[in-house]
């Protein structure tokens, strides 16, 4: 407990001693007897006695009690504040079919949801959402502080999710753009894909409107360089290689369209990166989520409440009922 008005405690020290020292005066001066014999004296003794005291006992111990409460005295409780300012994160995922390819394990599209899946189980104060899309893209889940829920929606992609095959990323960005145009938080979309854009509008296009409106895009590359091998299961349930039949050249899934990735990401202040394992891909997501994590600014201060009532009353209550008392008394002996 501390005392707010120290500078009144000269002052209140000198009111209690000018009031303790007139209650000793009045009750230890010398008295001279005012009676003609000893058998006039009323009888006296026992506990009685000491009863002309309590007056001015109650009088000395109020005006300390209001002494306390002049210097404001108060209890000081330690709170700590946190200020957070989370983001906004939309996750951009390419289902197209060259997401079914084995470079990554099990295959590009269940590698790219683990990560997803851990990215989300590390994100703190933010908000996250998915965009998924192949030769469309709509919104799989929309922003959320829900974490189960959005790594619910993330189990619940395959490849038959978006039943129109293609690419299209730059429909992905604009969809991902417009669930977080109204945000107020720092925005981000982070955009996973294997292939060349062959659907929709352009996405640089999408970039540009994206950049305007202060969103900052993660670009991501799946996929080994050169292209993964084209697999398939015939009807013996046997995977085998695809092959040209003009030809008879194994087919190979084409890869990330690097230059593209790179200028959405430069346009609006982001990275790209290339994933060629599901180890990088992992590293890539953790990476982007140490560098867009936001700073937690603790505030600590001491919250004072006032606790002077309970002197001032307590003060009060004494002092009444002090002069109560000699009230009591002076009718008593006027009777």
């Amino acid at each position: 407990m501390i005392f707010q008005n120290m500078n009144w405690l000269p002052y209140g020290a000198a009111a209690f001693l000018i009031i303790l020292a007139a209650a000793l005066l009045r009750n230890f001066r010398y008295k001279k007897i005012n009676f003609s014999n000893f058998l006039s004296l009323p009888a006296g003794g026992g506990a009685g006695k000491y009863m002309r005291f309590v007056p001015d006992a109650l009088k000395i111990l109020g005006v300390l009690l209001l002494v306390i409460a002049l210097l404001r005295p108060q209890s000081i409780k330690k709170e700590t504040q946190e200020n957070i300012k989370g983001i906004d994160i939309m996750l951009a995922l390419d289902i197209s079919g060259s997401m079914q390819a084995e470079d990554l394990k099990p295959d590009r599209v269940e590698a790219a949801k683990e990560v997803c899946r851990n990215f989300v189980s590390g994100l703190v104060n933010d908000r996250a959402g998915l965009v998924v899309f192949a030769g469309k893209a709509f919104t799989q889940c929309p922003l959320t502080s829900d974490y189960e829920i959005v790594k619910s929606f993330i189990d619940q992609v395959d490849l038959q999710t978006v039943r129109i095959d293609g690419t299209a990323i730059g429909d992905a960005i604009l969809t991902a753009t417009n669930r977080l145009e109204l945000s107020g938080a720092s925005k981000v979309i982070i955009l996973a894909t294997d292939g060349v854009n062959n659907r929709g509008i352009p996405p640089i296009e999408a970039a540009k409107i994206a950049a305007y409106k202060n969103i900052k895009i993660y670009t991501i590359g799946i996929g080994k360089k050169g292209g993964a091998p084209m697999i398939y299961t015939d009807n013996f349930g046997v995977k085998r290689q695809a092959v040209n039949p003009y030809t008879g050249q194994p087919l190979r899934f084409e890869e990330p369209d690097e230059n593209v990735l790179t200028q959405i990401a430069q346009m609006t202040g982001g990275m790209y990166f290339r994933a060629t394992n599901e180890q990088s891909l992992n590293e890539i997501y953790n990476m982007i989520g140490k560098m867009e994590k936001q700073d937690i600014k603790v505030k600590k201060y001491d919250r004072h409440e006032d606790r002077f009532e309970w002197f001032l009353w307590a003060g009060l209550i004494l002092i009444i009922a002090a002069l109560g008392l000699e009230a009591w008394k002076y009718l008593k002996v006027s009777e």
